[in-house]
């Protein structure tokens, strides 16, 4: 081989080798791609796979949502070997009698004859009879009055006049009870407008078609504007009220459902926005009192001294964080751990109501929630970061129930004042106009309320329709006796 093919060999060879090496440069930056392509994809999985395993007690979806045989709230206490029901000893309730003069009839019955013998000669005890009440429904029948209003001819100018409708009574053709249970049945008992106008043409008799309830509908929903306006107005003025949000729709358009609860009052107002602008619509722009929250961002717009961060979502969220992805499960463990031991804390407050001895108790748990959060805000998990650092910056807010008399450490109050709502969008979608908006927010917040005081919500009812048609203010619904 002469010199020329060898220097060629070489160079061939140099060639291949540095085409390898290129390729194994290559090779190894794809590998390097693909390992971190898979660690994307294997913490996408397992994020993916928390969200599937969420529940009622790791996201704020109602119980009602979860899947059969999913896990079960922990006990807070063993179970016990008693059976359930009533135990040994346990003295029965029963139905009260009512007194006789207020039974309406009454029917005494005496033994024909001797259940043992059957002899028919049988001697009075002189006893008191036992006693037995039946409670019925009567036929029932709709009261209808005709006013006939006669004309007649004046004799000395020979003008026309026809009477008038006596005072109290109304133009349309339904009086005021009746169209307070038209309203009711569809507004506080959620029947659907179809069914509500069923019912009353089967059970009173009435015809009624679905058009008519929806008009009604818009006749109380103007009465009860008022009341509305004193409702939210009894909420500006508060101390302390739990605030809380759900969606709702206008004709597949999304709104927002906002709700405030305070000791007497609850307020429902349809919003289209979700924002702090929204939310001081519902409080007030100026209100002073304390705001019983989630973490939204829209309420951070209230002062933070003010503010109580709900204890009941944040330990969904570090529970959720204890059952998902492993960057966040110590922490979320810890978390759960730190919350339970405040509501612990908060329990006893109410047996002992000892406002000294709860802050003492809630000191080891205050500053163990900040040592985490600290750690929490060096940790890689973007998670657990974001929320170390979103609590560390509302960090007093936690802790307001200790020093405020009337805030509790949970939002679950206004969680429960939007049950009925959200029952209801499911329901029937929402609503389809404008009307309908005012109408659901008002009839929520004229039930809520008086069921809040325990007080009857039908006769209320009657009475705001009886007193429009008079041509009068509706009954004050802020200052109704409770009881």
């Amino acid at each position: 081989m002469g010199e020329n093919d060898l220097r060629d060999l070489v160079e061939r060879l140099t060639r291949r080798v540095d085409t390898q090496d290129e390729t194994i440069a290559e090779q190894g930056e794809t590998i390097v791609e693909l390992r971190e392509t898979n660690q994307r994809q294997a913490s996408r999985i397992e994020e993916l796979e928390s969200r599937v395993k969420r529940d009622s007690r790791t996201s704020s979806r109602p119980p009602s949502s979860d899947a059969p045989g999913s896990k079960k709230r922990r006990r807070r206490k063993p179970p016990s070997d008693k059976r359930q029901g009533g135990q040994p000893g346990h003295e029965g309730k029963t139905r009260k009698l009512v007194d006789a003069e207020e039974v309406d009839d009454v029917e005494d019955h005496r033994p024909a004859e001797c259940g043992n013998c059957g002899h028919d000669e049988l001697d009075a005890l002189g006893r008191p009879p036992h006693r037995h009440q039946v409670w019925e429904i009567p036929p029932v029948l709709v009261r209808v009055t005709e006013y006939r209003l006669h004309r007649a001819r004046c004799r000395r100018c020979g003008e026309t006049v026809a009477a008038a409708l006596p005072d109290g009574v109304t133009k349309s053709a339904f009086g005021p009870r009746l169209s307070a249970l038209a309203a009711a049945l569809s507004g506080v008992y959620r029947v659907s407008r179809r069914e509500a106008s069923r019912l009353l043409a089967e059970v009173f008799g009435v015809s009624m078609s679905p058009g008519t309830v929806s008009a009604i509908e818009g006749r109380i929903s103007d009465a009860l504007s008022l009341p509305h306006i004193q409702a939210l107005g009894a909420v500006r003025r508060s101390l302390v009220a739990n605030v809380d949000e759900t969606p709702w729709s206008k004709r597949g358009a999304l709104y927002w459902l906002w709700s405030a609860v305070t000791e007497n009052v609850v307020a429902h107002r349809i919003d289209k926005r979700r924002n702090a602008s929204a939310m001081k619509r519902l409080v007030g722009s100026a209100y002073k009192g304390v705001l019983v929250t989630d973490r939204m961002g829209a309420y951070d717009k209230h002062p933070l001294a003010l503010r109580q961060l709900c204890w009941a979502h944040l330990e969904r969220d570090f529970c959720a964080l204890a059952e998902g992805p492993r960057g966040g499960q110590v922490f979320g463990r810890k978390g759960v751990e730190i919350a339970q031991a405040v509501m612990r804390v908060q329990r006893h407050f109410r047996d002992h109501a000892d406002r000294e001895k709860m802050q003492r108790a809630l000191r080891e748990p205050r500053r163990r929630l900040r040592r985490l959060l600290e750690r929490g805000t060096r940790m890689k998990y973007k998670r657990v970061k974001g929320m170390a650092k979103h609590l560390l910056d509302r960090f007093e807010a936690l802790w307001t129930f200790a020093d405020v008399p009337g805030v509790d450490p949970t939002n679950n109050a206004a969680e429960r004042a939007v049950r009925k709502p959200v029952l209801w969008r499911k329901g029937c979608f929402g609503s389809q106009s404008e009307r309908g908006l005012r109408f659901a927010e008002r009839i929520l917040t004229t039930t809520a309320t008086l069921r809040r005081r325990g007080a009857g919500v039908f006769d209320y009812l009657a009475a705001v329709a009886d007193a429009m048609v008079r041509g009068q203010p509706p009954p004050d619904l802020v200052r109704l006796p409770s009881g």
